[in-house]
């Protein structure tokens, strides 16, 4: 692990980069960039310019009480979910911060956030995300509305445009599994050396709305989320946090739902 203080905190196995946790407060929200594969090539990309406004792996939201978190520079007020401090130093084990969810000098969302690297052995890299979300006044929602790819989302390098899908209800078409709730769902694409690369979110049992939908598409680029606002907001009242959890695992090779399975269902276990 190595932490640039006020900047970024790297993980790794060995000598290579599983992922890259960003904070600084420059930035429009703190981000998970590169994610990588488990032989350490990249299989995320920051703020490309058809969408400045996708970085990496990310958690945000469109509509909080009419700010959107989510997009930077398009039309709308716009809040920025800036990183206060680490609750203790960012360790090899993980980090765990303080974020606020911050429009008009405003704080309207108080979130404890956890991020810590899985060990699944060497052919899988693999990340552990939660949030703990409460409104830091008034009661507020989460809404997507037409945004329904809002929560965790991850943006896919170029190359693993036009890509495939697998969930954990064996759906294998982007156009069933776009919406489609799931305990887990899988993207997966080519590499520029012709190599497949796969990328699943695995959804805690212990989450609202569990199974969650999904939300996937492959043209005109790769884009996979864990929405659980797809068809609904949630609300969030004050002391009492909605807590969200997920894995993020990365493969080399065309996904295998039974190993995705495996890992499912021993991370859910815990």
């Amino acid at each position: 692990m190595t932490h640039a203080a006020g900047e970024a905190v790297s993980f790794y196995s060995g000598d290579r980069l599983l992922f890259t946790y960003r904070h600084a407060s420059a930035r429009p929200k703190p981000y998970v960039h590169p994610f990588c594969a488990p032989d350490g090539t990249p299989l995320t990309i920051d703020s490309p310019a058809d969408h400045v406004h996708h970085r990496g792996l990310m958690l945000a939201w469109s509509n909080v009480a009419g700010f959107d978190f989510w997009g930077e520079v398009n039309a709308g007020a716009h809040g920025q979910i800036v990183h206060q401090r680490f609750e203790r130093a960012p360790s090899a084990a993980g980090l765990a911060a303080t974020n606020h969810w911050v429009a008009e000098g405003k704080t309207l969302i108080e979130e404890r956030q956890r991020v810590q690297p899985l060990n699944l052995g060497p052919e899988a890299a693999a990340l552990e995300w939660e949030s703990s979300l409460r409104a830091a006044g008034e009661p507020l929602a989460l809404d997507a509305s037409k945004h329904v790819y809002n929560g965790l989302g991850i943006r896919f390098v170029r190359s693993m445009d036009l890509g495939g899908v697998l969930n954990a209800r064996g759906t294998r078409t982007i156009e069933q599994a776009n919406g489609e709730e799931a305990a887990w769902c899988c993207y997966h694409g080519a590499l520029e050396d012709r190599r497949t690369a796969a990328v699943a979110i695995l959804n805690h049992p212990s989450n609202p709305r569990h199974p969650a939908a999904f939300f996937v598409m492959h043209k005109p680029f790769g884009y996979l989320a864990a929405a659980p606002t797809f068809r609904e907001p949630f609300r969030l009242e004050r002391g009492r946090p909605l807590t969200l959890r997920w894995a993020v695992v990365s493969l080399l090779g065309e996904p295998s739902p039974e190993r995705l399975e495996v890992i499912f269902r021993a991370w859910s276990k815990s």
